[in-house]
């Protein structure tokens, strides 16, 4: 079988979703090839019905592949590229790992995804294909007549195999996020002032410091002093080596809502696999991921990190246990069979689909 993988231009997405995916299945030495690139290649051209009006899709080149995956498609035009490869008789998936159309107002893609109704768009594409994968259980919501499967992230061994943090002895622990306030404008709330409590009583013992774009967090965290900021990394190995030697102490708060419902459990994932103690919020995925000291109040946030900064023991302990359990269950390796299953069922859609319309 052949399957070809084509990728958005969101780096985080990318590597995740489709090549690591694509290495993981490789290196198994399943019975399967993969090709990785970005986008289709397509001929554009009039349309009969409106010769004078914009180009559209005329033809698309699957080049040989049994199975095309789209990811994040959100155009008309990767509409029409879905519905010319199945006219040819080869199966479509669409791959997605968030739910467009509900992200919050102040979320920087907003505007685009729900106000102009991209996510829409995406969404109508999911439920056209023959099969969708996606992150989270909440989003087979999207899956194309129930023909859907989860196959949840998961962290490449090299990664999970770097020196972990808790090997560190720190005079300072330094507590981390990682992300865009932009992309998280409801987020950081959550700690309410239990961020400035634990700063309080740890004073000189430790600091908070954001890597990515920390924009208003101290206005958001009602922090007396200003976190540090950490460029953000784009390479992807890059920055999961910068957690592992940035941050001691991680933090993942999130909003309940439908939004942060369907997202991933990533963020815990990758702390725990660095070595880096993680306290977050009780969402969806962070609790049946089950890494992490779960936090709802405050004085949840403000007891959790104190404790993390005055007993480095109990800190790198449980750290030292939940690396274990990434290496254990959660690696690239264990969800490789997951893939194919996927691509497999999205062919045997097809074929049936053309055997009923011959």
């Amino acid at each position: 079988m052949k399957v070809l993988l084509t990728t958005t231009v969101f780096t985080g997405s990318l590597y995740h979703r489709m090549a690591e995916p694509a290495r993981a299945v490789q290196e198994a030495g399943l019975d399967v090839e993969v090709t990785v690139q970005r986008g289709l290649k397509t001929v554009m051209a009039p349309d009969p019905a409106n010769p004078d009006g914009p180009l559209v899709v005329r033809e698309v080149d699957a080049q040989g592949a049994d199975v095309v995956v789209l990811q994040l498609p959100k155009t008309r035009e990767m509409l029409d590229c879905l519905r010319l490869l199945q006219a040819q008789g080869v199966a479509v998936v669409v791959e997605i790992d968030d739910h467009l159309t509900a992200l919050p107002p102040g979320h920087q893609g907003h505007e685009v995804l729900v106000r102009r109704g991209v996510g829409r768009i995406a969404e109508a594409i999911a439920r056209e294909a023959d099969f969708l994968t996606c992150s989270t259980p909440n989003l087979l919501q999207f899956a194309p007549r129930g023909r859907g499967m989860v196959v949840p992230n998961a962290i490449p061994r090299r990664t999970a195999e770097l020196p972990p943090a808790y090997e560190r002895e720190p005079d300072v622990v330094t507590v981390g996020w990682a992300g865009t306030v932009g992309s998280h404008p409801y987020d950081l709330q959550e700690m309410g002032t239990g961020m400035q409590q634990a700063l309080d009583r740890t004073a000189g013992r430790s600091r908070l410091a954001i890597l990515g774009q920390a924009g208003n967090a101290q206005e958001l965290l009602r922090l007396t002093d200003a976190p540090v900021e950490i460029p953000w990394v784009m390479d992807v190995d890059g920055y999961a080596a910068a957690l592992g030697e940035r941050f001691d102490v991680g933090i993942a708060p999130l909003r309940l809502d439908t939004f942060n419902a369907c997202k991933s459990w990533l963020k815990v994932l990758e702390y725990s696999a660095r070595g880096v103690f993680s306290v977050r919020s009780p969402s969806p995925e962070y609790e049946r991921l089950g890494l992490g000291y779960r936090a709802k109040r405050p004085r949840d946030w403000a007891t959790a990190l104190t404790r993390a900064v005055e007993d480095p023991d109990w800190r790198r302990e449980q750290a030292a246990t939940a690396r274990e359990v990434v290496l254990a269950r959660h690696l690239t390796e264990h969800t490789a069979e997951l893939w194919l299953s996927a691509w497999q069922k999205a062919r045997d859609v097809r074929s049936r689909a053309d055997r009923i319309g011959a």
